[in-house]
């Protein structure tokens, strides 16, 4: 951040800033890098690996506007989720029609009596004075929550010490993200296609034809986030298939940004897709058909 400035810190479009990183292991930068970073940016990434594990974080080339106190240019590591922290966030908006579901995919957060210290809130509208889904600390993941309207807020609040990990969510919108389809042959699309799909989505598609059936998979059309220009690999958007019902099974491809993909067989009689979206820059998604065979 530069000095004097009062304004909210930004990114500037195209440039990739922040994430959240759940790979054992991998690397990250400053945007531009190894070129300098924009001025007036402020990227945060968050690491999280397995319950139980720690994380070792080395620095190869590390080079930012000096100050004794860092005044100006710094890099803060938390161990954890900062304190006095405030955050919130509103799901839904314009287009939005249908109920909410918001996933808990990973929750650590102080506890106490009441939760009374930090805590995550839900509300079931687009801002903290709609009515209260519940309240959530500990480590118990809280429980898959359905909105009766087409918007969700979140709010997460820590104290002055003590705390933990925090939490990871994803959310989507009743019917476009979560289907299972038990016909023969059909086709389906990503949320929104083919305008762009919506940030912050882990969407499953689950194909389940009878005993003794193959599934094929046409790509028709797919355009998702490109590969990171630092490992070369899909660390942003991307889709996976897997052999199966669940994401247990064999891998059969996982792709992002825009490819001409060859079809693909499962060697059971289920086959799963997987949608994630990271939280900025999205494209036109992807369209298939699929296909059951003996």
């Amino acid at each position: 951040p530069g000095k004097g400035t009062s304004h909210p810190p930004l990114c500037p479009p195209g440039i990739k800033c922040g994430g959240v990183l759940s790979a054992p292991s991998g690397n990250f930068s400053s945007p531009n890098f190894p070129r300098p970073y924009p001025y007036e940016t402020e990227c945060t990434w968050l690491i999280v690996v397995a319950e139980g594990s720690s994380v070792l974080l080395s620095f190869s080339h590390f080079e930012l506007e000096y100050h004794v106190a860092c005044a100006y240019d710094y890099l803060q590591v938390y161990n954890g989720y900062p304190n006095d922290a405030e955050c919130r966030w509103s799901i839904g908006g314009p287009g939005s029609s249908g109920p909410l579901t918001l996933v808990f995919a990973d929750f650590q957060v102080e506890g106490g009596q009441g939760c009374g210290f930090d805590y995550v809130a839900l509300f079931d509208g687009p801002t903290a004075a709609a009515p209260r889904l519940g309240r959530y600390c500990g480590s118990i993941r809280p429980p898959r929550t359905v909105s009766s309207t087409p918007h969700l807020h979140i709010l997460f609040k820590s104290d002055f010490n003590i705390g933990g990990r925090g939490f990871k969510a994803y959310f989507y919108a009743a019917g476009e993200c979560q289907e299972v389809f038990t016909t023969v042959k059909g086709n389906f699309s990503s949320p929104r296609y083919p305008n762009f799909y919506p940030n912050n989505l882990k969407c499953q598609w689950s194909i389940q034809l009878p005993p003794g059936y193959r599934v094929k998979v046409f790509f028709l059309d797919m355009e998702l986030e490109g590969r990171s220009s630092l490992t070369g690999g899909c660390d942003y958007d991307h889709l996976a298939a897997f052999d199966g019902g669940t994401e247990n099974g064999s891998l059969l491809g996982r792709w992002c940004g825009w490819e001409s993909l060859a079809p693909i067989t499962s060697r059971s009689n289920q086959l799963l897709l997987v949608l994630h979206t990271d939280r900025n820059t999205a494209k036109r998604g992807f369209s298939v058909s699929y296909v059951g065979g003996k």
